[in-house]
């Protein structure tokens, strides 16, 4: 499967307009790592990450992580 995490996080990134050291700051992550996140450099992004970004975003992690289409997935009970 590609990964399609850094395009979509590079698109709520972009539709925020928060700089990737604000970002950053609200992870806890420094500005280099938001910069790898969104280029793709790094690639095995720890789940709770993830789901920390899908929460500042209001988007689904399962979107982020090219599952759906559907930015706001519910996973159903």
């Amino acid at each position: 499967m590609k990964n399609n995490f850094p395009k979509r996080f590079s698109i709520v990134l972009k539709e925020s307009n928060l700089t990737y050291d604000e970002v950053g700051k609200i992870l806890g992550k420094s500005k280099s790592t938001i910069c790898k996140y969104a280029s793709g450099a790094i690639q095995n992004i720890d789940i709770s990450t993830v789901v920390k970004i899908s929460e500042l975003f209001d988007v689904s992690p399962i979107w982020l992580l090219g599952f759906t289409k559907d930015r706001h997935y519910k996973i159903k009970e």
